[in-house]
């Protein structure tokens, strides 16, 4: 008589970074309506400021979204470990849609946006083309833990956009362009603190069990 063979399922587990990327999402989904809604609203006075411009808004848009959505699948350790063609050919539209959005962004704060953000904008946006130009160095050298530190730089730079406009969108927020400008600048710090934070996270909070057999 025949056996039946159990069939081995793998059971999907909810971790912190599926939540916190969800989050990301339904944050992402807030700023649309809120504050990119002049695309579709020409009534409005963002859209007047913005119509000279409106195509090199409208490509640093779509690239900007390529890469906001394409660096939240690049931390799937599924993806990395079941489809790596698929991984690297997500890496290389990343890696394209940050060195469309990044240059138009700064082209954008000498022509056509306020002078307080000129040079955060150029800081802003020269970082996010560096740490991704440095992670596509590490993976083409096949470092790939340092080439996922620099991602996680990178993506953080990018989440920048999501969460300067969350954040002025609460009551307390900024109210003038220098406030903005102070905000954009302490998040920049934060994009570089905050990865490093998590890379270090055990050796900093965690004792180094070989450091006990050093004094003995």
């Amino acid at each position: 008589m025949a056996t039946s063979v159990p069939q081995l399922r793998t059971k999907f587990r909810i971790r912190p970074k599926h939540v916190l990327f969800i989050v990301l999402g339904l944050m992402t989904l807030f700023v649309l309506r809120h504050d990119e809604g002049f695309f579709f609203r020409h009534e409005s006075d963002t859209w007047k400021f913005f119509y000279p411009v409106r195509w090199k808004i409208f490509l640093h848009g779509i690239a900007g979204a390529m890469a906001l959505t394409i660096g939240a699948l690049q931390f799937s350790t599924r993806l990395r470990r079941h489809y790596p063609a698929l991984h690297r050919l997500l890496g290389r539209l990343y890696f394209g849609a940050v060195l469309v959005a990044a240059p138009i962004a700064i082209y954008l704060a000498f022509t056509h946006a306020l002078a307080t953000m000129k040079t955060e904008t150029t800081v802003q946006g020269s970082m996010w083309a560096l740490t991704t130009l440095l992670a596509i160095l590490a993976a083409r050298n096949k470092n790939f833990e340092v080439h996922m530190q620099w991602m996680m730089r990178s993506y953080a730079i990018t989440l920048i956009f999501v969460i300067s406009r969350i954040i002025l969108a609460l009551p307390l927020s900024p109210t003038t362009d220098e406030g903005a400008e102070r905000l954009a600048w302490i998040l920049i710090v934060c994009a570089l603190i905050v990865p490093q934070l998590i890379i270090n996270w055990r050796q900093l909070f965690r004792r180094n069990p070989a450091s006990g057999t050093r004094g003995s």
